[in-house]
């Protein structure tokens, strides 16, 4: 990319941008960009937004928005490596085994673990999991209770699992859905702003729960994987991991089974669920586009269920849900530390460097998305932009590899919801939002499960979302 020269924050004015991205860091994110440009260098002593575990004693916390910035860095893996979304915690900890998954491992091990579980994830295998992909999205959200309240937040969360758990880990619903909620429990106390204020490690405190439900999880995690054992099933993430060598040639351990399973369920859904709740939302406050998707499902469909070789095609579909994820990206901010002394837009960077990447920010460029804050599907008519400048799923070597099904699943619930309710939104909630690592409400929003009459109505809501979008 060509130089770009970066704007160096430092000392009172560093802490205090630190702190407002602690606080708010998608708003904190966008003033930054604001009054510095896209290349800025907070240099002091400073705790990274949401977890300030990690103090920078020295080396500067990076904020860069722009493809050029997603090229230069997400290209280059080996130098720029990932953080895990799952739990850190002490040394020999369940919780820091957890966090040893392939979003953290570089090299060959990378590459021999990406190769083990591309295959019940490339496109034709997604593509033959059709069928079983819509009955399971039908069986639970036909026990949606129409005509009752639900948190909306909740029942995605709800058919994610059932998607996830039913498609890429073998359906045993038995065992799979408490270990998923058990996921997704621990996800949250790491994510949660007590863990990371006070990270000390007794049985009173978040951090101190956090830990032991993590080694109640991992004891679960290592019993399923038992049942696993000498079943290989290639739909199966983590029949995969369990009955399959190590790059070394030897059995899976249990440090690498404890340490992939999370972070894949994780992958398999955390994504699918906000991009969930957040199109049904921006869906029932933009009546217009809800009533053109709306005629699209009805018309392609005709009332039949609505088949993934179908829904494929639907274009008013697909950019709904492509304008949500822009709107709103699943993963607003993405985090990469220097595992060596670099360069980035030519401008030297000591080892250990944290480069934040604003998802959020990219997408709002306004030379490609004009009026970057509303709510336009139609302009995905006209765009076709790269992972980079779209980067909602990554880019470059390491873009995610289970797109295809996130995308798919989407997809398939979206259309199973619309044609069988109207998502009623309750007047003058209030709409906040965290990211933990993914964008979710931080409080129940309830709506109303209608009967698909068309009667679109936006109404008043309150709320940080209305920082987000222009509604």
């Amino acid at each position: 990319m060509d130089s770009t020269a970066p704007v160096r924050v430092s000392g009172i004015a560093a802490l205090r941008w630190g702190l407002r991205l602690m606080r708010e860091p998608l708003s904190a994110a966008r003033r930054c960009y604001q009054a510095f440009g896209p290349f800025v260098l907070l240099d002091a002593a400073l705790p990274f937004y949401r977890d300030p575990r990690v103090v920078l004693f020295g080396v500067p916390l990076v904020l860069t928005a722009g493809a050029a910035f997603h090229r230069e860095i997400l290209e280059d893996p080996a130098i720029w490596r990932s953080v895990s979304l799952m739990p850190g915690g002490p040394r020999g900890s369940a919780a820091r085994r957890m966090t040893q998954g392939l979003m953290r491992m570089t090299g060959p091990r990378h590459a021999h673990y990406r190769k083990l579980i591309a295959a019940p994830l490339r496109r034709a295998s997604v593509d033959a999991m059709g069928e079983d992909m819509v009955r399971l999205a039908a069986e639970d959200i036909a026990a949606w209770p129409l005509g009752e309240t639900i948190d909306l937040w909740s029942y995605a969360r709800r058919v994610l699992r059932a998607l996830a758990i039913g498609l890429l880990f073998g359906d045993d619903r038995q065992h799979g859905y408490p270990i998923a909620d058990a996921i997704t429990r621990v996800t949250e106390r790491k994510w949660a702003r007590g863990s990371s204020a006070f990270p000390v490690n007794l049985p009173f405190t978040p951090y101190g729960r956090m830990v032991r439900e993590s080694e109640a999880l991992e004891r679960r995690i290592l019993a399923w994987a038992q049942t696993k054992r000498g079943h290989a099933d290639e739909r199966d993430l983590a029949a995969l991991i369990v009955n399959s060598p190590d790059l070394d040639g030897r059995p899976a351990s249990d440090a690498a089974i404890v340490g992939h399973i999370p972070s894949l369920y994780g992958g398999a859904t955390e994504a699918g669920q906000s991009t969930l709740f957040w199109t049904l939302l921006l869906l029932a406050q933009h009546p217009r586009v809800a009533r053109e998707l709306a005629d699209e499902l009805h018309d392609r469909l005709g009332g039949e269920p609505p088949a993934l070789e179908t829904l494929a095609k639907l274009p008013r579909l697909d950019a709904v849900i492509k304008e949500s994820m822009r709107l709103v990206p699943p993963v607003p901010m993405q985090m990469r530390v220097a595992q060596d002394e670099t360069t980035l837009s030519g401008h030297r960077l000591p080892r250990g460097t944290r480069v934040v990447l604003s998802t959020f920010l990219t997408n709002r460029m306004p030379d490609l998305y004009p009026e970057p804050d509303r709510f336009l599907p139609e302009r995905w008519a006209t765009i076709d932009p790269t992972p980079f400048e779209f980067p909602v799923f990554g880019a470059g070597p390491r873009i995610c590899p289970g797109y295809w099904f996130g995308l798919s699943v989407i997809k398939v619930a979206l259309a199973a919801i619309l044609t069988r309710y109207r998502i009623a939104v309750a007047p003058n909630v209030r709409i906040d939002y965290t990211f933990q690592p993914t964008m979710r409400p931080t409080a129940p929003v309830p709506v109303m499960l209608q009967r698909p009459d068309g009667a679109f109505a936006a109404v008043p809501i309150r709320g940080a979302i209305r920082d987000l979008v222009r509604l």
